[in-house]
């Protein structure tokens, strides 16, 4: 895996699942190639009906800036359309490849900076929720302000899925919702975090949210994680509870940017 060798300063999350990648029948993985050498190579990967992930995007060191890149993201818009999707998303944390899919006519979705918290030894974990209380959980999403600043959407890497009935219904079966009492504070989890427990959403507000945030920190501890990891938006409308309980502003972290592109036009 030459060409990602330097990327994220030799962090980046490919090797471990290129096998995996190339293996799977439902995507599209194409490569370009220079005299018989890969230079590039993408992936689309099926979301939901008539919306595609769009993801790997990577090119050689040597053959940036030429254009590869920009040619590479064209023929996967041309070929998702002809494989009859309406709707392209991708995501990022790479501020460059944020001018490309914004000079391709992509709209943003959301930007999710990255907030972080130490772990605190405590014994109230916070609750997970049951597939049973999804929708009166997601009712109680689109009321609270936090729906609107991510886009109606939860930027994870591995999907940018609309946040509906079907989502929460996965993820609380997996065990990735948290909630305050009642519902009315709520945070999704990230499946395989690295060295922090990972949320990718969270939603409510004053002491109740407060609570459930502390309670990650103890859950974080427990499971022997350095801490919190929390994706929100900048102006997320509950920043003053996030650092009321310990959360600060990261600076220097790999921030969130998804996009979305029609495809109907194409």
């Amino acid at each position: 895996m030459e060409i990602t060798a330097r990327v994220w300063e030799g962090t980046d999350y490919l090797p471990r699942v290129f096998d995996r990648w190339l293996a799977d029948p439902g995507s599209t993985f194409e490569v370009a190639e220079e005299q018989g050498t890969v230079v590039a190579f993408h992936r689309l990967r099926p979301l939901s009906a008539g919306v595609v992930l769009y993801e790997g995007l990577r090119v050689a060191e040597e053959h940036r800036r030429r254009g590869v890149a920009r040619a590479m993201l064209r023929h996967g818009l041309e070929e998702a359309a002809s494989q009859g999707f309406r709707e392209l998303r991708v995501i990022t944390g790479n501020p460059a490849a944020c001018q490309l899919f914004e000079s391709e006519g992509f709209r943003r979705l959301v930007h999710c900076a990255v907030w972080l918290a130490g772990r605190v030894e405590g014994p109230d974990l916070p609750r997970l929720a049951s597939p049973e209380e999804v929708p009166g959980l997601l009712a109680r999403l689109r009321e609270d302000p936090a729906w609107e600043v991510y886009g109606g959407v939860n930027a994870d890497w591995e999907q940018v899925a609309e946040l509906d009935e079907q989502l929460l219904g996965q993820l609380a079966a997996e065990g990735r919702i948290r909630v305050g009492p009642g519902g009315r504070a709520l945070a999704l989890l990230v499946a395989n975090p690295h060295n922090r427990l990972a949320v990718s959403l969270v939603a409510g507000s004053g002491a109740i949210l407060q609570d459930l945030l502390m309670g990650l920190r103890f859950e974080a501890d427990s499971q022997g994680y350095k801490g919190v990891r929390l994706f929100a938006p900048p102006r997320h409308p509950s920043g003053d509870d996030f650092a009321e309980v310990g959360y600060h502003l990261a600076h220097g972290q790999v921030q969130r940017y998804a996009y979305a592109r029609e495809l109907d036009a194409l």
